[in-house]
């Protein structure tokens, strides 16, 4: 997990992120607020097609696409209503590969066991979350909208090394959560 970072306002608590981010190469996309099913499709065709105007091997765009999916639709699906303003998504494509970021305001609890679930899985080697995801599928405390963990897993095992999450205190009771994932080309 990364140091608390400072924030200028709570209403662009990602500004320090994405500032940083954005420096390493060409931003694809960047949004803050709300997050619907159309701009989801909107960026993901805006990556795809850069991606492909890039010449990106295949299975590295699979990979992106895959990383970028789960990462959008966690924050659609998984950001609280009252919660849903703060949500954050950036692509940015540079000379060693793509860097994601992924993040939304949730209660305290919520990030520090994210966090933490997060700090295990980037200690496991493939064998392991491999073995880790055929158990996580044989669950059946999983719902429609997920809960099972399969998500971050999917982050994990997909990206070009550790998931990193930022965690920036919001109030009392709850914080804002990024995850920064880095893409090999």
């Amino acid at each position: 997990m990364s140091p608390v970072l400072a924030m200028a306002s709570p209403d662009r608590w990602s500004d320090v992120l994405s500032t940083r981010i954005a420096a390493l190469g060409e931003v694809i996309f960047v949004h803050h607020g709300v997050l619907d099913r159309d701009e989801v499709d909107r960026y993901l065709a805006d990556a795809e097609a850069h991606a492909t105007a890039a010449a990106v091997g295949v299975s590295t765009r699979k990979r992106l696409m895959n990383l970028l999916v789960e990462g959008l639709e966690n924050i659609r699906h998984h950001t609280s209503k009252e919660l849903a303003h703060t949500a954050f998504a950036m692509l940015v494509h540079g000379a060693g590969g793509f860097t994601l970021l992924f993040g939304n305001a949730a209660p305290q609890v919520i990030v520090t066991a994210l966090s933490h679930r997060i700090g295990i899985l980037n200690e496991m080697d493939e064998a392991d979350l491999r073995e880790h995801h055929l158990k996580l599928l044989a669950n059946d405390g999983r719902t429609e909208r997920g809960g099972a963990g399969l998500g971050l897993l999917t982050l994990v095992r997909k990206s070009s090394g550790p998931v990193v999450a930022h965690v920036l205190p919001r109030d009392r009771d709850t914080a804002f959560l990024a995850l920064e994932l880095e893409l090999a080309c």
